[in-house]
Formats: C-alpha cells, structure tokens, sequence
C-alpha cells in the first residue's frame, strides 16, 4: 500500500510540474519521450538523470500509471486526475444515467432499510441510513458539478471567435442539450424516474418515523430526520439545475436552429437563382413588399370632404437642412478597429481585470461586443493571461457572470 502522505507530499512539491501535464492529460495520453520533453523544457537546469529520478517517483507513487496494452505511454491515475481538477476548479459534466443510476440505487437502499426495521435489526437499520445519505450527497455533489459544466459550456459559447462559424461554435452547446439537458428534463418531470424515486424513498423513512414512535425506537430519529432533509434537497437541488441549464443553454440553442434554418434557406434560393434565374424561385417563398388593397367603404361625407381637399391641395416647399448649419447632438462615433483596441490594451497594461478595464473603456457598449473585445484580447498572443475567479459585471443591457483575466505583458514580447 501507498502511503497517502508520500503522495500529497508529491503533489505538493511538484505543482508546478504537475498542473501543466494536467491538461496535456486532459486531451489524452503522453507517451516516455513526450514526458521527458515536457519536464525538461519546465526544468532547464534539470540533467537528464533528474527527470528520469522524478518519472520514476511518479510512477512509484502511482501519479503516473502505464495504458493497458501500451507499456510506453503513461496516463494521470484516474483518481489523482479527479483530485487535480477539483483542486483546479475543473468541471466536467457527466451523464443523465449516472443520477438515474444513483436513483435505482436509493430505491434499493431504502427496501434494506425497509427490510432491517422489520426484523428489529438497530445495527444494519443504522449502516443504511449512513450509506443512504453517503448516496444523496453524492447526488448533490454531482449536480452542483454540473451545474457549473453547464456554466463554462454557455461561456466557451459565447466567448469563442467570432470567425468560426456559428454551427461550430454552438457544437457543443447543441450536443450538450441533446445528451444531457433533453433526458434530464423527462428524469425530473412530474411523472418521472427521478419524482417517483424520491417519492418511495421518502415513504419509506417517513412511515419509519412513525412507527418508531409506535414500536419503539432502533435508531436516532435526528438521523431519520436529517436524511430525510436531504433528500428534498437533492429533489429541489436538481429541480434548480435544470433550470439553470434551460436559462443557459436554451436561448443559445434557438439562435443556432435560426441561424441553420435561415443560412439553408438563403443558400437554396441562391443557388436556384444562380442556375434558372429569379423566375425559378417559388412565388409563394418571396416576400411581399406592398400593402394589400384596402376594402374600406367611406360614408359619403367622408368621400366629399376627401374630393374638396384633393381639389385644393397645394404643395408645400421641403425644407432641406442648410449645407453651413451644424447637426445638434453629438456625432456619430466609428467602431473601434482591433489594431486601435490592442493599442490602447498595451498601453494599460497591467490590468488587474480585463472585463473591468472593458466596462470603463465602453459603458454603453453593446453586450455582444463586449464580450467578443473580451475574447479577442483574453486570446491575444502578446498578452500573458491569468484566471480570475468567478463574478458579476454589469453592462448597459445584461448582468454577466464569468471569469475574467488579469493581463500582464507577454515576457516574449
């Protein structure tokens, strides 16, 4: 056996060198050579004998373990991974069956705790009731993770470059929709698995407390109690992240559908028009730009006064606006160039926060074009970038929630 303390000594000592592999990881496995690359570029005074001194401590402790049928590519132990992005505040959404399945499990453990109470069993009655709520928090747990995945899916979304095109862009935002938040929104509907689930289990602890207080008493009824509470806080819990998922993604994934649905048609009608000519386009598919013809019948001194004013109508001279005389208000401002507000970031750098910095340079800026100027400079090459944690900005039209950069000057620059 490992000793634990060896580990977390490991992890401590060598963060540095560990949190980037994490996201080489991230993307798959690394092969010897590609390890002692990575090490050796983070260690320049390090010899080739330190960085075969420290794989080989790794692959002591199990950090780094060898891919099955590949004995010389190494990957992050699963649950050193798990523990790595949890300390990095990485989320990854997981599955709608993963709560199904903690679900059928609940249901299993509550006919235990059914099963134990009517044979008068204290000890067992009190290991389920433990293991129960080990369950439900697990089930908490797992939905405030991805209640934040769903979170860093809407901001990749919306902060992405705005060259690619919006069907690649909102990828993920669609094939998140369709794998997670469509099964989880028939999981926790009213007639659901998930409603009927925390139904029975709560039956069942219910009728428990009651006829503790009949036949007398196995376990602490603050236990029965505090399972129980927690139970309607894993069905509002989950109730809330569906929600959230719908407010986040569900706007997102309308203009997606627009924007495919008004692109195909475009392209349909231009290529027709391109081989046949406009006559080939579909009367019934072009617009009408002219009114309908008015049905409306006038009384008849409605009709005389309309005759006497067409029979003395005189025009009036228009008045055009002197070519000397200055337009009041103030004039029309361009846009700024990418060259202009790369300019001006250089200029203030260092910035502590760059949607800040975004907020003051544009208070009544459009929210669209805040974030796209947020996602060019965060991903500007001659910028060195740092995560800020998560907070609130204020624009002139919408509260966003997001995590911002602090921009410092690139030391290759």
């Amino acid at each position: 056996m490992i000793d634990p303390k060896r580990v977390l000594r490991a992890l401590a000592e060598h963060w540095t060198l560990l949190e980037p592999l994490c996201e080489r990881f991230d993307a798959g496995t690394l092969s010897l050579v590609e390890l002692r690359n990575q090490l050796a570029a983070q260690l320049p005074e390090g010899t080739p004998t330190d960085v075969t001194a420290l794989l080989d401590q790794w692959i002591r402790l199990d950090i780094l373990v060898p891919v099955a049928k590949s004995p010389n590519r190494f990957e992050l132990n699963a649950q050193i991974h798990d523990f790595l992005a949890y300390l990095r505040r990485e989320h990854r959404l997981g599955l709608c069956l993963e709560i199904e399945a903690y679900l059928r499990h609940l249901e299993r453990l509550a006919g235990y705790i059914k099963d134990a109470f009517e044979v008068r069993d204290a000890n067992d009655l009190a290991r389920q009731l433990r293991l129960l709520d080990m369950r439900v928090r697990d089930v908490l747990k797992k939905l405030a993770n991805d209640e934040q995945a769903l979170v860093a899916v809407a901001d990749r979304a919306k902060t992405s470059d705005r060259q690619i095109p919006l069907r690649q862009r909102y990828a993920e935002v669609l094939a998140t929709w369709d794998e997670y938040v469509e099964p989880m929104i028939q999981l926790v509907a009213a007639d659901g698995a998930f409603e009927q689930g925390v139904y029975r289990v709560e039956h069942v602890l219910l009728r428990l407390l009651s006829e503790q207080q009949r036949l007398g008493q196995l376990v602490d009824d603050d236990l029965l109690l505090r399972t129980h509470a927690r139970i309607l806080e894993m069905q509002t819990t989950a109730q809330l992240t569906l929600r959230r998922a719908r407010e986040l993604l569900l706007p997102l994934r309308e203009e997606a559908r627009r924007h495919n649905a008004v692109t195909r048609g475009a392209a349909l009608a231009l290529a027709a028009i391109r081989k046949k000519g406009l006559d080939a386009v579909p009367q019934a598919s072009l617009p009408l730009f002219s009114r309908p013809q008015s049905t409306f019948l006038g009384t008849a001194s409605q009709v005389e006064a309309y005759v006497y004013a067409l029979a003395r109508f005189e025009p009036k001279p228009a008045q055009f606006p002197k070519a000397h005389t200055t337009r009041k208000g103030e004039a029309p401002r361009a846009p700024r160039t990418a060259r202009e507000m790369l300019e001006r970031c250089e200029q203030a750098l260092p910035l502590p926060d760059l949607m800040v910095w975004l907020l003051e340079q544009e208070p009544e800026g459009a929210t669209d074009e805040l974030l796209y100027w947020f996602s060019r400079l965060s991903r500007d090459a001659r910028f060195q970038r740092e995560r800020l944690e998560r907070r609130d900005y204020l624009t002139a039209e919408h509260q966003l929630s997001l995590s911002s950069f602090a921009l410092l000057s690139s030391p290759h620059a």
